[in-house]
């Protein structure tokens, strides 16, 4: 799951899975905080950001703090709206609080884990995003850690939670938001495998490359005088 510094995962072997941590999330029925049981499928990878991966499904904790509300809702509303494509998890359930978001796994690698990455799956991931985009998703970024390389080698895409979501026709946000994803594909085709791009889409890119450098330098600038007035006013 993506989305930013997951920090180390904690394998969780079965044996272990003893305490009642583990069991409200893994018998059936209801537990305490009124999120739906399943049948012990088996906790894969326990991440510090409170992504708990088991085989066929994966729970998402919302913590408490500024904007994780904001989060949760926009990743149920994506899923909602994106159900029944292939390669998107599925959703299925939400605590009453809003705060814990179940979803189905989405089997494969991460794409930086694989050291070969199949060419189809780059040009499966561009069809996956047209997919997306006409259903009215766009993410804000596509980090090549929420790519999923599926065993067929087919492209898979998690973690929704900063995405925007279309209103209305012609919506204004919306547009913007299309154009970023987009960039984010060709960037990520062209870094990957740029011989899936057209020459025009080689020139596109390298042209919105040069123009996002150009306005990141005031923004380094600024970060290196912060850094450089810091130093000068820490004693010692």
């Amino acid at each position: 799951m993506s989305p930013r510094n997951m920090g180390e995962p904690r394998i969780v072997p079965a044996e272990a899975r003893t305490d009642d941590r583990y069991a409200t999330r893994n018998e059936m029925g209801t537990p305490r905080n009124g999120q739906p049981r399943h049948a012990d499928s088996g906790l894969v990878v326990e991440r510090p950001d409170r992504v708990h991966i088991y085989e066929d499904r994966v729970e998402k904790v919302f913590a408490a703090g500024r904007g994780y509300a904001r989060k949760a809702r926009r990743e149920v509303a994506a899923l909602r709206r994106l159900a029944g494509i292939e390669g998107v998890p599925a959703l299925l359930g939400v605590t009453p609080d809003g705060r814990s978001v179940t979803m189905s796994r989405i089997e494969g690698k991460p794409l930086p884990e694989c050291e070969i990455v199949p060419e189809n799956t780059l040009a499966s991931l561009r069809n996956l995003v047209d997919q997306i985009l006409q259903r009215g998703i766009a993410r804000h970024s596509l980090p090549a850690r929420d790519v999923i390389v599926r065993p067929d080698g087919s492209a898979g895409l998690v973690d929704f939670e900063r995405s925007t979501r279309r209103l209305f026709p012609s919506d204004p946000i919306w547009l913007i938001a299309r154009g970023i994803m987009r960039y984010h594909l060709l960037r990520l085709t062209y870094e990957r495998a740029p011989q899936l791009l057209t020459a025009r889409e080689h020139r596109r890119i390298r042209l919105q490359v040069r123009v996002r450098d150009a306005l990141q330098r005031p923004l380094k600038l600024k970060r290196r005088v912060a850094r450089f007035v810091r130093r000068a006013w820490t004693p010692g």
